[in-house]
């Protein structure tokens, strides 16, 4: 999902390149993606959706210099700001998820699910209804599939909220 956000950015914001969006969605989820199925091929972790939380932190230090590599590359091809808020505010969210899970195990799936789709709704408040239930049946999924606890799946919805509005925070920061 955050990949298809990542590409689709110059078809929600016509300042935003093409070479801008690939750049930026190579660095902040398919490296990482990639890096994560190396791991999982020579068996550093034991599924590809990191169940164990002891296998998380080494991965997250890896996707997290991916993003800060994407940052460099994005400053050296002069990017907008709001590219740059795009991708910041993935690191931002890796970083507080990678705080968290040092103590508590959160729902990734639903902070990336809940960011990714306030994201793409954004100034097009008619939609609202349907991304909070489209949030509200990931989260059932996520419970009902034994994943995660119904206050693991608040913690992350809580999570890609408050992502999306640092977010917005930065773009009038960064602007």
């Amino acid at each position: 999902m955050a990949t298809l956000l990542r590409l689709s950015t110059p078809l929600r914001r016509a300042q935003m390149g093409w070479s801008d969006a690939l750049v930026a969605a190579l660095f902040t989820t398919i490296i990482p993606w990639l890096v994560l199925l190396a791991a999982k091929l020579r068996g550093m972790v034991t599924d590809m959706h990191v169940t164990q939380r002891r296998q998380r932190h080494r991965l997250y230090a890896l996707a997290a210099g991916s993003i800060l590599g994407g940052l460099l590359l994005l400053q050296v091809m002069n990017a907008g700001a709001a590219m740059f808020r795009e991708v910041l505010a993935i690191l931002l969210g890796l970083l507080v998820v990678s705080v968290v899970n040092l103590w508590w195990k959160v729902s990734v799936h639903l902070s990336v699910g809940t960011y990714v789709a306030l994201q793409a709704a954004d100034g097009m408040g008619g939609y609202m209804p349907v991304v909070v239930a489209g949030i509200a049946v990931l989260s059932w999924a996520r419970i009902r599939s034994g994943e995660h606890t119904a206050s693991q799946v608040c913690g992350g919805v809580l999570v890609g909220v408050a992502i999306h509005y640092a977010s917005n925070l930065l773009g009038t920061v960064l602007n």
